[in-house]
């Protein structure tokens, strides 16, 4: 997918996209000819041997220096929304133990008084600065990850599968409404020439 969007952001904007690797994600770094950056942290200095900084910290740049440093830019993608959603976690985690270090956190479960506080604090931080990039005329793209569920009809009792996000239901749909487009894209495969391996012996 990133191949994808790179191709289409090379099209409408060519000297005007920013690929923002998150967490772990490293699928850039075999693309030929990308502009990208990694975010392996939501806070971090700027290593130019890694080519890596904070999400954070690369956010506020661009916003405060967008007319000096970034005149072209028109769009980001992040890739992928899972992965800036961990980095997002961790540092939420982090807030709450600095605020209440005698009772800390271990996860984001417990961060904030739990029952999902902590993830939506997450998904608020990253929508929020998201935003702040669209008023300095800088869009975002965001790339995320599919699984299959199955699901049985309640009436009939047939299976069927349905592609969804690999997102928990509750962050997926704060997204989607933020969105102007939403999409899926899936790879469909036949398998053709199946053989049953024999049994040695």
């Amino acid at each position: 997918m990133t191949t994808v969007i790179k191709e289409f952001c090379e099209i409408l904007a060519p000297d005007g996209y920013l690929f923002i690797e998150c967490g772990k994600e490293s699928g850039a770094d075999a693309i030929y000819g990308i502009n990208y950056i990694n975010c392996p942290e939501w806070h971090d200095d700027y290593d130019e041997l890694n080519n890596s900084v904070g999400f954070a910290e690369l956010i506020k740049d661009i916003i405060e220096n967008k007319d000096e440093e970034y005149p072209d830019l028109k769009v980001v993608v992040v890739d992928t929304y899972g992965q800036l959603q961990e980095i997002a976690e961790k540092e939420v985690v982090r807030l709450y133990n600095k605020e209440h270090s005698d009772k800390k956190a271990k996860s984001i479960k417990q961060a904030w008084g739990g029952y999902g506080a902590g993830s939506d604090m997450a998904d608020e931080m990253i929508l929020d600065m998201l935003f702040e990039l669209k008023h300095v005329g800088v869009n975002f793209i965001s790339i995320g990850h599919i699984k299959n569920r199955d699901i049985t009809d309640p009436v009939t009792e047939e299976t069927y599968t349905q592609i969804t996000t690999d997102m928990t239901t509750r962050s997926f749909n704060k997204l989607k409404n933020k969105l102007d487009v939403l999409g899926v894209a899936y790879i469909d495969r036949e398998v053709v020439n199946k053989q049953k391996k024999k049994k040695a012996g």
